[in-house]
């Protein structure tokens, strides 16, 4: 990357920081651009350059996630555990990622933008990178004989990712309050043990 791509990287990074900060602190709607403009220090091109709209920062929050999941959490899978081991393993990671590195409050900002009913929700794209992560080892499951067959991949998935909005948004409306690192070992262990043979 040159110091072109760099600064632009930078820039890009600041005006998504910001908004988030701003959603969170005014509510979506009570955002403009124009705003998000004058507390970064950037022209309105910069922004346009970046984002179609102040809703497209949500969506490359998604993508910044998602690439996290891929990069990052994904390769420290051993392939030679079980599904259940890697699939607790991934929720484990996932969770402190959440808690430590993104916060209660932009999740709930994401939430709260998510359930805008005028445009699609990102958590309802069928081909993002966390749902094909979670496939992936519910397919390796049932290969393996480890989880009951009376259910799809699809199924299974469709169970994990309702579990993991379920503890984000309440963990959102509780600010945060109790560990998700902690919560999630319980619930996601109950869950888990229900898919099995």
């Amino acid at each position: 990357m040159n110091l072109r791509q760099q600064k632009a990287l930078q820039t890009k990074r600041k005006i998504s920081k910001v908004a988030l900060e701003l959603f969170n602190k005014k509510g979506f709607s009570n955002v403009t651009v124009d705003e998000i403009i004058e507390k970064t220090g950037t022209s309105k091109g910069a922004f346009y350059n970046h984002f179609k709209s102040k809703h497209d920062i949500f969506l490359e929050k998604f993508k910044e996630i998602d690439n996290f999941y891929v990069d990052e959490l994904l390769p420290k899978l051993d392939p030679q555990e079980s599904a259940k081991e890697k699939l607790k393993k991934f929720f484990f990671m996932q969770m402190i990622y959440i808690e430590k590195d993104l916060g209660w409050d932009v999740i709930r900002t994401i939430y709260e933008n998510e359930l805008n009913t005028e445009r699609e929700s990102f958590f309802l794209i069928p081909d993002r990178p966390l749902y094909q992560i979670l496939y992936s080892l519910c397919v390796d499951g049932q290969k393996k004989g480890e989880f009951r067959e009376d259910l799809t991949p699809e199924q299974m998935v469709t169970i994990f990712t309702r579990m993991i909005r379920g503890i984000l948004y309440d963990w959102s409306i509780n600010k945060g309050e109790f560990s998700l690192k902690g919560e999630q070992e319980a619930l996601f262990d109950v869950v888990i043990r229900g898919l099995m043979k």
